[in-house]
């Protein structure tokens, strides 16, 4: 079924949802942009007129298949591109063959963007990657698994932790437990409905002392579970698709905190995985904390998507693998999924370069 615009317009709007700055972007007299395709991957580089031979490599975040991710032409995106650009750094993206939980395409495109950037305009000085949302967990990716080509990271709002676990925890486990213990709202995770939003809204406002946990378990407001739901119902299903059979596995859950929890582990789903469905989201990504670089991430206060332990994440395998020193989380005081202003990523990405170049090492906190 074609879901509602709005849920759509829900991971596009939140993943470049900072107001546009006051000044206008660099137009197209004092740049040099180009657009393509890479063995269908739709691709935009744009290279500023006082070039520092510094390149950005930039990763979009979830989009619903069958949809586009924001235009380069988005007042947002301009904003976002104007930051890096402004600062001498020629900007690459691709847009991805596919959309969905595209990690593994994301990857491979992303990286052939990047040498093709080289062979048309030379080899850049330095290389930094930064992604929004699914886009922040492919830039963890990405250093990992290319060290050599870059000197930094900044993945902003991802989930930097194994993304089986993050989308077992989160959405799965959210949309079976609230079948439980709201009846005929999700029938099965694998089948997005229009009417999520709807019926989890109704059935949030008829039983108040139950939602009132349930949010409470989940570390969201009540007010953001429907929108959350909706989209977390697509992105399971479509999961499932992407990995050909049954990604999650929850026979030996046992579902604590939600203030019922013995008539809730005796009526949740139980679903049995396939082992190959579940390697794919091993594969799309577990973090193995072997950077050689530099990675500094933000996130808000209060995102409904992504939570703050999600992006935190990373520092169990950066201490596993010794590598703690060249990681640190820093926070933004905001509502909402990536909701930063263009300062505060320009701050981020200074202290980036500050700590790539110059080894100042930024502390971690509030970002201002």
């Amino acid at each position: 079924m074609k879901l509602p615009r709005a849920c759509s317009i829900l991971v596009l709007l939140t993943a470049l949802s900072a107001p546009a700055p006051a000044q206008t972007p660099p137009q197209s007299d004092t740049v040099r942009s180009e657009s393509g395709a890479i063995n269908g991957a739709p691709f935009y580089i744009e290279v500023p007129a006082r070039w520092n031979k510094g390149l950005v490599m930039y990763t979009h975040g979830y989009t619903v298949a069958g949809d586009k991710p924001p235009g380069q032409d988005n007042a947002r995106m301009k904003a976002f591109r104007e930051v890096f650009l402004s600062r001498g750094f020629a900007f690459a993206a691709s847009a991805y063959s596919v959309q969905g939980w595209a990690v593994k395409e994301a990857i491979e495109e992303t990286e052939a963007l990047r040498r093709y950037f080289v062979t048309k305009y030379g080899a850049p000085a330095e290389t930094y990657i930064t992604g929004h949302s699914m886009g922040g967990h492919i830039t963890m990716a990405i250093i990992e698994r290319y060290p050599e080509s870059y000197r930094g990271a900044m993945p902003l709002c991802g989930p930097l932790g194994a993304a089986i676990d993050f989308l077992t925890a989160g959405p799965f486990d959210m949309l079976v437990t609230f079948e439980a213990l709201f009846p005929g709202t999700i029938p099965s995770p694998y089948e997005a409905s229009a009417e999520t939003g709807p019926r989890v809204k109704a059935a949030l406002e008829a039983n108040a002392d139950r939602a009132a946990r349930y949010a409470r378990h989940f570390d969201r407001t009540i007010a953001q579970l429907p929108g959350a739901l909706s989209l977390f119902h697509t992105l399971v299903a479509d999961l499932k698709r992407r990995a050909g059979g049954e990604p999650f596995d929850n026979r030996n859950r046992i579902y604590m905190g939600f203030g019922e929890d013995a008539a809730l582990n005796r009526t949740v789903k139980r679903y049995t995985a396939d082992p190959s469905a579940r390697e794919y989201l091993r594969l799309y990504a577990t973090p193995t904390g072997r950077i050689t670089d530099p990675m500094l991430t933000i996130h808000t206060t209060s995102d409904a998507l992504v939570l703050g332990k999600d992006v935190t994440a990373y520092e169990v395998p950066a201490a596993l693998a010794g590598t703690s020193d060249r990681f640190v989380a820093r926070f933004v005081e905001a509502e909402g999924h990536c909701n930063f202003t263009p300062t505060q990523i320009a701050t981020t990405f200074d202290a980036l370069l500050a700590w790539a170049r110059d080894g100042k090492r930024p502390e971690p906190g509030e970002q201002k």
